[in-house]
């Protein structure tokens, strides 16, 4: 069985244009920034609406991996290419 994620991404993994990181707010998380990874697919900073003790998400492909600080989850992001989407809407 392969499993084939469907949603934010177009057909060949490129992230629209048109989307901004509150676009993937949720009951439980504010998007605060979109970032692509080195192929080119979409990753999300999210900060929880509620008190947690790792506010911090950044959400790729099927992983969410949580932090303390949002500078920490910029730094993840760093480490492993994944680039600031420039042409996110205001």
């Amino acid at each position: 069985m392969r499993l084939i994620p469907v949603g934010i991404t177009e057909k060949d993994g490129a992230f629209p244009l048109l989307a901004k990181a509150s676009d993937f707010s949720t009951d439980h998380y504010d998007g605060i920034q979109v970032r692509k990874r080195r192929d080119g697919k979409p990753v999300l900073v999210m900060k929880s609406r509620n008190d947690a003790p790792l506010p911090w998400m950044v959400e790729y492909g099927f992983s969410q991996i949580y932090f303390k600080s949002f500078d920490e989850a910029i730094k993840f992001c760093s480490s492993r290419g994944m680039q600031l989407v420039k042409e996110q809407m205001e």
